[in-house]
């Protein structure tokens, strides 16, 4: 795919050069530490609280409250939209639920528009004008040929595209979360998250079926009933003495306590257990394991970062993870503080935050900071 208007200086300039070096030391270096939290009683409702009720401690000695942005205040938000080969049966869907996403953006928050496949596009540069955002998103489509870049798209627009001074910043990703072409590796992309203070939300779509027909789709001679190849174009199977139709197997059938469905191999929790027999089984299998490893990825990133994951099965559900995201933005506080002790050690400094109000607990932040 060829670089989208608007985007073709960032290919050029920020990403070829620094993918052309050696593999990139990831360094976030600031005194300001942030944390982005949730206030809510016991019911799970969103609270207002007071600087003067917050609690900071590192390694378990109090630190001093230097900032407190409260709910609904603005945001920097990067939009990040997987437009790989496996988006092709979706890209209409994404595009107009991005849209109404951006559409309920609160119109203090800035946006930033990052698409990527084996490249990663700046589509629309920094901007308040959200009306821009969203016409940029309608112009957007899947590139059917090529790889996904998922490591780099992440580090790239955390380190080139995050530079404004604010602690106010959140990044959303919609992928399937299975990188094929990134010099980042995957430890990276988590560490420089961990370190960034960029508050996460990753959407994880469901490309299984799409891997699992990726290599037999375009065969003639593959027959999608049975997951096999058939050179016989009678529909006999010429290395069957007996000339068999497919349907005609009378194979014992594999252990199937928990099978997935028209595959026949057994499962545990949804994931196959073994390779297969039949070709559609060994690619059902390499898709659940790749799925499987995507998720938890994107998992971790939420983690680290103190945000939130969501996994959405059909298109239908990205509406309702946007929805989610934008009660999470409106809802969550950001608390900053300058560490007494100002080491840069290269260790994990474990960080808690309490509300002394009675009632009220502390909710989606992470668990502390690397030192760098």
């Amino acid at each position: 795919m060829k670089a989208r208007p608007g985007a073709l200086w960032f290919c050029l300039f920020v990403i070829s050069p620094l993918l052309a070096q050696e593999s990139p030391t990831i360094r976030v270096t600031t005194e300001e530490v942030a944390f982005h939290v949730r206030f809510t009683d016991r019911s799970g409702k969103s609270v207002d609280v007071q600087p003067d009720e917050i609690k900071i401690f590192e390694d378990g000695e109090e630190q001093k409250l230097r900032r407190l942005f409260k709910g609904g205040e603005p945001f920097d938000v990067a939009l990040l939209l997987d437009v790989s080969p496996s988006t092709v049966d979706i890209q209409q869907g994404i595009r107009d639920r991005s849209i109404d996403f951006v559409a309920q953006m609160p119109e203090m928050n800035r946006m930033l528009l990052v698409s990527f496949d084996d490249e990663i596009y700046i589509d629309c540069d920094w901007t308040p004008d959200l009306q821009k955002v969203m016409d940029t998103i309608e112009e957007l489509r899947t590139n059917e040929k090529g790889g996904t870049a998922l490591y780099d798209a992440v580090c790239l627009a955390a380190q080139k595209k995050f530079t404004r001074k604010t602690p106010r910043k959140a990044m959303i990703v919609y992928t399937d979360g299975i990188d094929h072409n990134s010099d980042f590796s995957r430890k990276e992309s988590i560490e420089l998250i961990e370190e960034s203070g960029i508050l996460m939300f990753p959407i994880q779509y469901d490309s299984r079926e799409y891997y699992k027909t990726m290599r037999t789709r375009n065969d003639p001679d593959y027959d999608p009933r049975t997951g096999r190849r058939y050179p016989d174009r009678t529909g006999r199977n010429p290395r069957d003495p007996r000339g068999r139709h497919p349907d005609d197997d009378d194979e014992e059938p594999l252990p199937n306590p928990d099978p997935i469905p028209g595959t026949g191999a057994p499962t545990i929790g949804g994931i196959m257990i073994g390779g297969g027999r039949t070709e559609r089984e060994r690619e059902t299998y390499k898709a659940q394991q790749m799925y499987k490893s995507a998720k938890d990825y994107l998992s971790e990133l939420a983690q680290v970062s103190g945000g939130r994951y969501f996994e959405t099965p059909g298109i239908s559900a990205l509406e309702i993870a946007y929805s989610k995201i934008i009660d999470e933005l409106s809802d969550v506080y950001t608390v900053t503080y300058v560490p007494t002790r100002k080491h840069k050690d290269g260790k994990f400094h474990r960080v808690k935050i309490d509300v002394v109000r009675e009632g009220v607990a502390v909710v989606s932040t992470r668990a502390g900071y690397w030192a760098k």
